[in-house]
Protein backbone atom coordinates (compact mmCIF):
# COMPACT_ATOMS: atom_id res chain seq x y z
CA UNK A 1 0.00 0.00 0.00
CA UNK A 2 1.11 3.64 -0.81
CA UNK A 3 -0.12 6.77 1.06
CA UNK A 4 0.74 9.77 -1.22
CA UNK A 5 0.46 13.13 -0.40
CA UNK A 6 -2.10 16.14 -2.60
CA UNK A 7 0.54 17.58 -4.90
CA UNK A 8 2.05 21.08 -4.94
CA UNK A 9 0.98 23.24 -7.87
CA UNK A 10 3.30 26.04 -8.99
CA UNK A 11 1.42 29.30 -9.87
CA UNK A 12 4.52 29.04 -12.99
CA UNK A 13 16.35 27.22 -23.96
CA UNK A 14 16.41 29.37 -26.43
CA UNK A 15 14.27 28.73 -29.27
CA UNK A 16 12.27 29.60 -32.19
CA UNK A 17 8.92 29.18 -32.72
CA UNK A 18 5.87 30.80 -33.55
CA UNK A 19 3.68 31.57 -30.78
CA UNK A 20 1.18 34.43 -30.84
CA UNK A 21 -1.63 31.56 -32.73
CA UNK A 22 -3.08 28.70 -31.98
CA UNK A 23 -1.36 25.91 -31.61
CA UNK A 24 -2.36 22.18 -32.12
CA UNK A 25 -1.39 18.85 -30.39
CA UNK A 26 2.25 17.65 -32.36
CA UNK A 27 2.26 14.42 -31.23
CA UNK A 28 -0.92 12.34 -32.80
CA UNK A 29 -2.34 10.91 -29.14
CA UNK A 30 -1.52 12.90 -26.06
CA UNK A 31 -3.26 14.08 -22.52
CA UNK A 32 -3.28 14.83 -19.08
CA UNK A 33 -4.90 14.32 -15.66
CA UNK A 34 -6.60 17.11 -14.53
CA UNK A 35 -5.37 16.56 -10.93
CA UNK A 36 -2.17 14.57 -9.66
CA UNK A 37 -3.70 13.00 -7.06
CA UNK A 38 -6.95 11.75 -5.25
CA UNK A 39 -8.68 10.21 -2.77
CA UNK A 40 -11.70 7.57 -2.55
CA UNK A 41 -14.36 9.13 -3.97
CA UNK A 42 -12.83 12.05 -6.03
CA UNK A 43 -13.18 12.85 -9.74
CA UNK A 44 -9.99 12.55 -12.26
CA UNK A 45 -10.85 14.35 -15.09
CA UNK A 46 -9.03 13.25 -18.11
CA UNK A 47 -8.23 15.74 -21.43
CA UNK A 48 -6.75 13.95 -24.64
CA UNK A 49 -5.57 15.29 -28.10
CA UNK A 50 -5.88 13.47 -31.14
CA UNK A 51 -5.25 13.59 -34.97
CA UNK A 52 -5.80 10.50 -35.83
CA UNK A 53 -8.91 9.35 -37.76
CA UNK A 54 -9.52 5.96 -35.37
CA UNK A 55 -10.98 6.30 -32.84
CA UNK A 56 -8.60 5.68 -29.23
CA UNK A 57 -8.83 2.88 -26.19
CA UNK A 58 -8.54 3.45 -22.41
CA UNK A 59 -8.03 1.25 -19.89
CA UNK A 60 -6.74 2.09 -16.37
CA UNK A 61 -3.35 0.17 -15.10
CA UNK A 62 -1.75 0.18 -11.74
CA UNK A 63 2.22 1.33 -12.90
CA UNK A 64 4.47 -1.26 -10.33
CA UNK A 65 7.79 -0.54 -12.33
CA UNK A 66 8.01 2.53 -14.50
CA UNK A 67 11.96 1.46 -15.83
CA UNK A 68 12.14 -0.06 -18.87
CA UNK A 69 15.67 -0.81 -18.64
CA UNK A 70 15.54 -5.02 -20.04
CA UNK A 71 18.51 -5.23 -17.75
CA UNK A 72 16.57 -4.20 -14.60
CA UNK A 73 12.81 -5.12 -13.68
CA UNK A 74 11.96 -3.70 -16.81
CA UNK A 75 8.08 -1.94 -17.08
CA UNK A 76 6.03 -3.25 -14.69
CA UNK A 77 1.65 -2.34 -14.43
CA UNK A 78 -1.54 -4.50 -13.59
CA UNK A 79 -4.44 -3.64 -15.36
CA UNK A 80 -7.22 -2.57 -13.39
CA UNK A 81 -10.92 -2.86 -13.80
CA UNK A 82 -12.81 0.19 -14.41
CA UNK A 83 -15.77 1.96 -15.56
CA UNK A 84 -13.39 4.19 -17.45
CA UNK A 85 -12.26 1.53 -20.16
CA UNK A 86 -13.68 1.94 -23.26
CA UNK A 87 -13.36 3.52 -26.85
CA UNK A 88 -13.09 7.08 -27.31
CA UNK A 89 -13.75 9.44 -30.25
CA UNK A 90 -10.48 11.20 -31.44
CA UNK A 91 -10.49 14.98 -31.59
CA UNK A 92 -7.05 17.52 -31.68
CA UNK A 93 -7.56 20.01 -29.20
CA UNK A 94 -5.58 23.36 -29.40
CA UNK A 95 -4.08 24.80 -26.91
CA UNK A 96 -2.81 28.96 -26.80
CA UNK A 97 0.75 29.76 -25.26
CA UNK A 98 1.39 33.62 -24.77
CA UNK A 99 0.24 35.53 -21.23
CA UNK A 100 -1.53 38.90 -21.72
CA UNK A 101 -4.03 41.33 -19.87
CA UNK A 102 -7.81 40.35 -20.39
CA UNK A 103 -10.19 43.04 -19.82
CA UNK A 104 -13.72 42.37 -20.86
CA UNK A 105 -14.93 45.76 -20.48
CA UNK A 106 -14.70 47.91 -23.48
CA UNK A 107 -13.35 52.07 -23.39
CA UNK A 108 -14.35 54.60 -25.68
CA UNK A 109 -12.15 56.60 -26.65
CA UNK A 110 -12.31 60.79 -26.73
CA UNK A 111 -10.89 64.43 -27.25
CA UNK A 112 -7.52 63.51 -27.87
CA UNK A 113 -6.40 60.32 -26.86
CA UNK A 114 -2.67 58.73 -26.08
CA UNK A 115 -1.73 55.24 -24.90
CA UNK A 116 1.25 55.33 -23.13
CA UNK A 117 3.30 52.60 -20.69
CA UNK A 118 6.84 51.69 -19.28
CA UNK A 119 8.59 49.08 -21.15
CA UNK A 120 11.69 46.89 -20.73
CA UNK A 121 11.50 45.39 -24.31
CA UNK A 122 13.66 41.68 -24.05
CA UNK A 123 13.01 40.17 -27.42
CA UNK A 124 13.31 41.84 -31.27
CA UNK A 125 11.10 38.84 -33.19
CA UNK A 126 10.38 40.41 -36.51
CA UNK A 127 6.60 40.88 -35.67
CA UNK A 128 4.45 43.90 -33.84
CA UNK A 129 4.16 43.14 -30.30
CA UNK A 130 1.31 44.90 -28.80
CA UNK A 131 2.09 47.01 -25.50
CA UNK A 132 -1.40 48.57 -25.38
CA UNK A 133 -4.71 48.20 -27.33
CA UNK A 134 -8.05 50.17 -27.51
CA UNK A 135 -10.00 49.22 -30.26
CA UNK A 136 -8.36 50.61 -33.18
CA UNK A 137 -5.60 52.51 -31.46
CA UNK A 138 -2.33 50.17 -30.50
CA UNK A 139 0.53 51.06 -28.97
CA UNK A 140 3.25 48.54 -29.95
CA UNK A 141 6.87 47.90 -30.73
CA UNK A 142 7.31 47.11 -34.65
CA UNK A 143 8.80 44.29 -35.97
CA UNK A 144 12.23 46.08 -36.29
CA UNK A 145 12.48 47.12 -32.64
CA UNK A 146 11.28 50.49 -33.32
CA UNK A 147 8.45 52.30 -31.06
CA UNK A 148 4.74 52.17 -33.04
CA UNK A 149 1.69 51.98 -33.11
CA UNK A 150 -1.66 51.43 -35.80
CA UNK A 151 -4.56 53.42 -35.87
CA UNK A 152 -7.15 51.72 -37.80
CA UNK A 153 -5.66 50.57 -41.70
CA UNK A 154 -2.98 53.16 -40.59
CA UNK A 155 0.99 51.79 -39.91
CA UNK A 156 3.55 54.66 -37.75
CA UNK A 157 6.69 54.00 -36.39
CA UNK A 158 9.80 56.04 -34.93
CA UNK A 159 12.21 54.12 -36.96
CA UNK A 160 14.28 54.36 -34.45
CA UNK A 161 15.21 50.84 -32.28
CA UNK A 162 14.66 50.21 -29.17
CA UNK A 163 17.32 48.35 -27.26
CA UNK A 164 16.47 45.56 -25.43
CA UNK A 165 16.54 45.57 -21.52
CA UNK A 166 16.18 48.99 -20.87
CA UNK A 167 13.44 51.09 -19.68
CA UNK A 168 11.65 53.51 -21.68
CA UNK A 169 8.51 56.05 -21.58
CA UNK A 170 6.50 55.43 -24.99
CA UNK A 171 3.38 57.33 -25.92
CA UNK A 172 0.82 56.99 -28.44
CA UNK A 173 -1.26 60.04 -29.00
CA UNK A 174 -3.67 61.29 -31.72
CA UNK A 175 -5.30 64.38 -32.18
CA UNK A 176 -8.35 63.99 -34.59
CA UNK A 177 -9.10 67.41 -34.80
CA UNK A 178 -5.67 68.42 -35.89
CA UNK A 179 -5.36 64.93 -38.12
CA UNK A 180 -2.24 64.00 -36.07
CA UNK A 181 -0.66 61.30 -34.61
CA UNK A 182 2.78 62.17 -32.15
CA UNK A 183 5.10 59.00 -31.40
CA UNK A 184 7.52 59.54 -28.57
CA UNK A 185 9.89 57.24 -26.72
CA UNK A 186 12.35 58.17 -23.96
CA UNK A 187 14.94 56.04 -22.24
CA UNK A 188 13.90 56.23 -18.26
CA UNK A 189 15.12 54.81 -15.10
CA UNK A 190 15.49 55.30 -11.41
CA UNK A 191 15.02 59.02 -10.66
CA UNK A 192 13.31 59.85 -13.52
CA UNK A 193 13.68 60.59 -17.11
CA UNK A 194 17.36 59.90 -18.05
CA UNK A 195 17.89 59.43 -21.58
CA UNK A 196 17.25 61.44 -25.21
CA UNK A 197 13.72 61.45 -26.64
CA UNK A 198 12.67 60.47 -30.03
CA UNK A 199 9.50 62.12 -31.71
CA UNK A 200 8.13 61.25 -34.44
CA UNK A 201 4.40 63.07 -36.04
CA UNK A 202 2.24 62.17 -39.01
CA UNK A 203 -0.86 63.53 -40.58
CA UNK A 204 -3.75 60.59 -39.73
CA UNK A 205 -7.50 60.48 -40.40
CA UNK A 206 -9.37 57.78 -38.81
CA UNK A 207 -12.96 57.47 -37.04
CA UNK A 208 -12.26 55.78 -33.81
CA UNK A 209 -16.40 54.85 -33.70
CA UNK A 210 -17.64 53.63 -30.01
CA UNK A 211 -16.70 51.15 -27.19
CA UNK A 212 -13.52 49.16 -28.17
CA UNK A 213 -11.53 45.75 -26.98
CA UNK A 214 -9.07 46.82 -24.24
CA UNK A 215 -6.04 44.47 -23.61
CA UNK A 216 -2.03 44.57 -22.58
CA UNK A 217 1.06 42.71 -24.04
CA UNK A 218 -1.44 41.55 -26.67
CA UNK A 219 -4.41 42.25 -29.09
CA UNK A 220 -7.72 40.60 -28.69
CA UNK A 221 -9.46 39.72 -31.57
CA UNK A 222 -12.74 37.43 -31.74
CA UNK A 223 -11.63 35.83 -28.60
CA UNK A 224 -8.50 35.03 -29.61
CA UNK A 225 -4.88 36.76 -28.79
CA UNK A 226 -1.76 37.63 -31.03
CA UNK A 227 1.18 39.91 -31.07
CA UNK A 228 2.52 38.90 -27.44
CA UNK A 229 4.34 41.22 -26.11
CA UNK A 230 8.23 40.03 -24.70
CA UNK A 231 9.30 41.76 -22.06
CA UNK A 232 8.42 44.29 -18.98
CA UNK A 233 5.15 46.84 -19.05
CA UNK A 234 4.53 49.21 -16.07
CA UNK A 235 1.94 51.67 -16.01
CA UNK A 236 -0.04 51.63 -19.10
CA UNK A 237 -2.26 54.18 -19.04
CA UNK A 238 -4.98 55.80 -21.49
CA UNK A 239 -5.88 59.56 -21.73
CA UNK A 240 -8.58 61.23 -22.92
CA UNK A 241 -7.36 64.55 -23.21
CA UNK A 242 -5.62 65.65 -20.32
CA UNK A 243 -7.38 63.37 -18.30
CA UNK A 244 -6.74 59.69 -17.36
CA UNK A 245 -8.89 57.48 -18.47
CA UNK A 246 -7.76 54.12 -17.02
CA UNK A 247 -4.56 53.46 -15.33
CA UNK A 248 -3.18 49.86 -14.39
CA UNK A 249 -1.36 49.50 -11.06
CA UNK A 250 0.90 46.15 -11.18
CA UNK A 251 2.12 46.50 -7.56
CA UNK A 252 -1.59 46.51 -6.86
CA UNK A 253 -2.05 42.58 -5.78
CA UNK A 254 0.77 41.27 -6.61
CA UNK A 255 0.30 37.70 -5.49
CA UNK A 256 -2.85 37.61 -7.26
CA UNK A 257 -4.14 37.14 -11.28
CA UNK A 258 -5.83 40.24 -11.05
CA UNK A 259 -4.79 43.34 -12.55
CA UNK A 260 -6.38 46.66 -10.81
CA UNK A 261 -7.38 50.05 -12.50
CA UNK A 262 -6.64 52.84 -10.61
CA UNK A 263 -8.09 55.06 -13.22
CA UNK A 264 -12.39 56.19 -13.16
CA UNK A 265 -13.51 53.16 -15.58
CA UNK A 266 -12.87 50.30 -13.28
CA UNK A 267 -11.44 48.52 -15.94
CA UNK A 268 -9.85 45.82 -14.37
CA UNK A 269 -8.33 42.79 -15.75
CA UNK A 270 -7.11 39.40 -15.06
CA UNK A 271 -3.71 38.05 -16.19
CA UNK A 272 -3.72 34.88 -18.97
CA UNK A 273 -1.00 31.84 -18.73
CA UNK A 274 0.89 33.54 -15.56
CA UNK A 275 3.40 36.12 -16.51
CA UNK A 276 5.89 36.84 -13.75
CA UNK A 277 4.78 39.67 -11.72
CA UNK A 278 6.42 41.76 -8.82
CA UNK A 279 9.32 42.22 -10.87
CA UNK A 280 11.67 44.95 -10.92
CA UNK A 281 10.68 48.24 -12.44
CA UNK A 282 11.87 51.35 -13.41
CA UNK A 283 12.11 53.06 -10.31
CA UNK A 284 13.62 50.22 -8.68
CA UNK A 285 17.40 51.66 -6.54
CA UNK A 286 18.38 48.76 -5.19
CA UNK A 287 17.64 50.30 -2.08
CA UNK A 288 14.74 46.81 -1.17
CA UNK A 289 15.14 43.59 -2.04
CA UNK A 290 11.51 42.30 -1.43
CA UNK A 291 8.72 43.39 -3.18
CA UNK A 292 6.43 43.20 -0.30
CA UNK A 293 8.42 46.30 1.35
CA UNK A 294 8.31 48.54 -1.39
CA UNK A 295 5.78 47.54 -4.15
CA UNK A 296 6.27 50.98 -6.10
CA UNK A 297 9.79 49.52 -6.96
CA UNK A 298 8.50 45.93 -8.13
CA UNK A 299 5.67 47.22 -10.15
CA UNK A 300 6.02 46.01 -13.38
CA UNK A 301 5.15 42.44 -15.03
CA UNK A 302 7.41 40.50 -17.64
CA UNK A 303 5.15 38.95 -20.83
CA UNK A 304 6.42 35.93 -22.57
CA UNK A 305 4.75 35.07 -26.26
CA UNK A 306 5.63 31.83 -25.48
CA UNK A 307 3.73 31.62 -21.30
CA UNK A 308 1.89 28.72 -20.88
CA UNK A 309 0.35 27.86 -17.94
CA UNK A 310 -3.19 25.62 -18.07
CA UNK A 311 -4.01 23.98 -21.74
CA UNK A 312 -7.55 24.42 -20.72
CA UNK A 313 -8.06 21.51 -23.25
CA UNK A 314 -12.23 20.21 -22.79
CA UNK A 315 -12.70 16.41 -20.68
CA UNK A 316 -12.97 13.07 -22.93
CA UNK A 317 -13.52 10.74 -19.78
CA UNK A 318 -13.59 11.31 -15.71
CA UNK A 319 -12.91 8.63 -13.42
CA UNK A 320 -14.52 8.52 -9.45
CA UNK A 321 -11.86 6.51 -7.67
CA UNK A 322 -13.64 3.63 -5.83
CA UNK A 323 -13.19 3.46 -1.72
CA UNK A 324 -12.08 0.10 -1.66
CA UNK A 325 -8.92 1.14 -4.42
CA UNK A 326 -5.68 0.83 -2.63
CA UNK A 327 -3.73 3.70 -2.47
CA UNK A 328 -0.35 3.69 -5.01
CA UNK A 329 0.50 4.81 -8.50
CA UNK A 330 -1.83 4.50 -11.25
CA UNK A 331 -2.20 5.57 -15.11
CA UNK A 332 -5.06 5.66 -17.57
CA UNK A 333 -3.22 4.02 -20.84
CA UNK A 334 -5.01 5.69 -24.20
CA UNK A 335 -3.92 3.93 -27.63
CA UNK A 336 -4.58 3.78 -31.17
CA UNK A 337 -2.84 1.57 -33.46
CA UNK A 338 1.04 2.31 -33.46
CA UNK A 339 0.12 5.70 -31.07
CA UNK A 340 0.04 5.15 -27.28
CA UNK A 341 0.46 7.71 -23.74
CA UNK A 342 -0.07 7.30 -20.36
CA UNK A 343 -1.94 9.93 -18.19
CA UNK A 344 -0.67 9.24 -14.58
CA UNK A 345 -2.41 9.52 -11.29
CA UNK A 346 -1.66 8.90 -7.64
CA UNK A 347 -4.41 7.60 -5.41
CA UNK A 348 -3.83 8.49 -1.25
CA UNK A 349 -6.22 6.72 1.42
CA UNK A 350 -9.26 8.42 2.85
CA UNK A 351 -8.23 11.24 4.81
CA UNK A 352 -7.59 10.42 8.62
CA UNK A 353 -7.86 6.59 7.50
CA UNK A 354 -4.96 4.40 7.90
CA UNK A 355 -4.53 1.48 5.67
CA UNK A 356 -1.08 0.72 5.88
CA UNK A 357 2.59 0.66 7.53
CA UNK A 358 4.16 2.29 5.11
CA UNK A 359 3.89 5.95 3.93
CA UNK A 360 5.64 7.01 0.76
CA UNK A 361 5.53 11.02 0.25
CA UNK A 362 5.75 11.12 -3.31
CA UNK A 363 7.87 14.31 -4.85
CA UNK A 364 5.08 15.77 -7.43
CA UNK A 365 6.10 19.33 -6.01
CA UNK A 366 9.64 18.18 -8.13
CA UNK A 367 7.30 16.28 -10.96
CA UNK A 368 5.89 19.76 -11.53
CA UNK A 369 9.18 22.23 -11.49
CA UNK A 370 10.80 20.05 -13.60
CA UNK A 371 7.61 18.96 -16.12
CA UNK A 372 8.79 18.87 -19.78
CA UNK A 373 12.33 19.51 -18.88
CA UNK A 374 14.32 19.99 -22.29
CA UNK A 375 17.91 19.11 -21.51
CA UNK A 376 20.73 21.32 -23.61
CA UNK A 377 22.88 18.36 -23.94
CA UNK A 378 19.98 16.11 -25.79
CA UNK A 379 20.74 14.18 -28.94
CA UNK A 380 18.12 12.64 -31.17
CA UNK A 381 20.77 9.81 -31.04
CA UNK A 382 19.86 8.75 -27.65
CA UNK A 383 16.48 7.94 -29.65
CA UNK A 384 17.60 4.39 -30.82
CA UNK A 385 18.12 2.59 -27.67
CA UNK A 386 15.39 4.04 -26.38
CA UNK A 387 13.44 2.36 -28.92
CA UNK A 388 15.25 -0.89 -28.13
CA UNK A 389 14.06 -0.85 -24.60
CA UNK A 390 10.51 -0.06 -25.69
CA UNK A 391 10.74 3.92 -23.78
CA UNK A 392 8.50 6.45 -23.79
CA UNK A 393 9.19 7.71 -27.36
CA UNK A 394 8.58 11.57 -26.93
CA UNK A 395 10.86 14.14 -25.29
CA UNK A 396 10.18 17.87 -24.59
CA UNK A 397 13.76 19.27 -26.51
CA UNK A 398 12.17 18.12 -29.45
CA UNK A 399 8.61 19.34 -28.48
CA UNK A 400 9.23 23.11 -26.46
CA UNK A 401 5.30 23.70 -28.16
CA UNK A 402 4.17 22.14 -24.93
CA UNK A 403 5.70 24.31 -22.35
CA UNK A 404 9.24 23.61 -20.49
CA UNK A 405 10.16 23.66 -17.02
CA UNK A 406 11.44 25.76 -14.33
CA UNK A 407 15.24 24.67 -15.13
CA UNK A 408 14.81 25.79 -19.10
CA UNK A 409 14.61 29.44 -21.07
CA UNK A 410 11.89 31.29 -22.47
CA UNK A 411 12.53 32.72 -26.14
CA UNK A 412 14.10 35.92 -24.92
CA UNK A 413 16.28 33.80 -22.57
CA UNK A 414 14.79 34.97 -19.51
CA UNK A 415 14.26 31.89 -16.89
CA UNK A 416 11.25 30.47 -16.54
CA UNK A 417 9.41 30.68 -12.94
CA UNK A 418 5.70 29.08 -13.44
CA UNK A 419 4.69 25.39 -14.05
CA UNK A 420 2.00 23.70 -14.11
CA UNK A 421 1.03 19.90 -14.71
CA UNK A 422 -2.65 21.52 -16.76
CA UNK A 423 -0.90 20.39 -19.38
CA UNK A 424 0.73 16.71 -21.28
CA UNK A 425 4.16 16.49 -18.87
CA UNK A 426 6.53 14.39 -21.16
CA UNK A 427 8.60 13.45 -18.46
CA UNK A 428 6.03 11.96 -15.84
CA UNK A 429 5.41 9.09 -17.93
CA UNK A 430 6.02 5.39 -17.28
CA UNK A 431 8.86 4.57 -19.68
CA UNK A 432 10.55 8.15 -20.03
CA UNK A 433 14.33 7.78 -20.02
CA UNK A 434 16.00 11.15 -18.99
CA UNK A 435 19.82 10.82 -19.88
CA UNK A 436 21.04 9.32 -23.14
CA UNK A 437 24.69 8.29 -21.41
CA UNK A 438 26.07 6.33 -18.50
CA UNK A 439 25.46 3.27 -16.58
CA UNK A 440 22.30 2.21 -15.20
CA UNK A 441 18.81 3.39 -16.21
CA UNK A 442 19.36 6.93 -16.15
CA UNK A 443 16.40 7.81 -14.76
CA UNK A 444 15.17 10.58 -12.16
CA UNK A 445 12.27 11.79 -10.61
CA UNK A 446 8.96 9.47 -11.56
CA UNK A 447 10.47 6.45 -13.46
CA UNK A 448 13.41 6.76 -11.04
CA UNK A 449 10.97 6.60 -7.70
CA UNK A 450 8.86 4.05 -9.60
CA UNK A 451 11.83 1.54 -8.00
CA UNK A 452 10.99 2.53 -4.42
CA UNK A 453 6.95 1.98 -5.04
CA UNK A 454 7.93 -1.35 -6.60
CA UNK A 455 9.65 -2.12 -4.06
CA UNK A 456 7.10 -1.26 -1.27
CA UNK A 457 4.05 -2.99 -2.70
CA UNK A 458 3.04 -5.89 -1.42
CA UNK A 459 4.36 -8.26 -4.41
CA UNK A 460 7.63 -6.21 -4.84
CA UNK A 461 9.58 -6.79 -8.15
CA UNK A 462 8.36 -9.74 -9.68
Amino acid sequence: MLDVEVPIILPSEHYNFCFGFVMSSTVGLVGYADKLSGRPGDVIGFKVSSHLSEDYEARLVRVISADPNPDGPGMIEEDVAADVAGTYPSRPQPFHPGSYVRIEQPLTLAGAPALEAVIWPTLINGVEQVVLAVGDMVLAVMGDGSLGGTLGPHRFSTGVPLKVRHWYRVRFAYDPAAKQIVLTQRATGPGGDVGDEVRRSAGASHDLGGAGAVSIAARVTNGRASGFFNGKIEAPTVFCGDAIAARWDFSQDIPSTNVRDVGPADLHGELVNLPARGMIGALWDDSEQCWRHKPEHYAAIHFHEDDIYDFGWETDFSYRIPEDLPSGVYAVRIRAGEHEDALPFFVCPPKGERRADLCVLVSTFTYVVYGNHARPDFSPAWKEEFARWGAYPHNPAEHREYGLSTYNYHSDGSGICHASHRRPLFNLRPGYVTFGYGPGSRHRHFQADSHLWATAAPEGFR
